[in-house]
């Protein structure tokens, strides 16, 4: 079936991961410590669609997801479908994405680059209602003032990735190293 949602799920050091594809590619990544049944009324609730868990069919993503959840360096190769975003929203993720492993960038410097200075506010309700961290990675972004910012996943979440990515990442920035730091 077409319309349907294949789902799957695998322990990581970071907890229970769930992952959910559409026919297009990757609609949904959670780690947000939540039961598979709650995980099935999610998908319910923003995709009306029915789910099957297969995860044979969601094979590459979980193994990549698992690999970078242990520490290694991953270029995600994953089709998204990020249809469920507005048009902004997608904007917005789509310049996240361009944030390279073990970085930093600021809402500002999002808003900024998609073109509105303005928008830092509503760059960062987008951030936060990304479908697919860290494949859009997120918590990659912080605030001006070099601190954290939110994450839809928890702030001890966010900081854990940043950690987890600076010790496998050969990147020197004042600011990256000034957020780890801080954590």
């Amino acid at each position: 079936m077409t319309d349907k949602i294949h789902y799957s799920c695998f322990d990581s050091p970071f907890g229970l991961i769930f992952v959910a594809k559409t026919i297009k590619g990757v609609c949904l990544v959670n780690f947000s410590r939540i039961s598979e049944a709650k995980f099935l009324s999610i998908l319910k609730t923003r995709f009306q669609k029915g789910a099957t868990r297969d995860d044979n069919k969601l094979k590459r993503i979980r193994n990549e997801l698992f690999d970078y959840f242990n520490g290694h360096r991953v270029n995600f190769k994953a089709l998204l479908d990020l249809s469920i975003g507005t048009k902004f929203q997608r904007k917005v993720w789509n310049k996240v994405s361009e944030i390279p492993y073990g970085e930093v960038q600021t809402y500002k410097w999002i808003a900024k680059s998609i073109g509105n200075v303005h928008a830092v506010m509503a760059v960062g309700n987008a951030v936060g209602k990304n479908p697919v961290p860290p494949i859009v990675p997120c918590h990659r972004v912080i605030r001006s003032d070099g601190c954290l910012g939110g994450y839809s996943s928890g702030i001890s979440l966010k900081k854990k990735l940043l950690k987890l990515e600076s010790n496998s990442s050969p990147f020197d920035s004042r600011l990256y190293h000034n957020v780890i730091l801080r954590l």
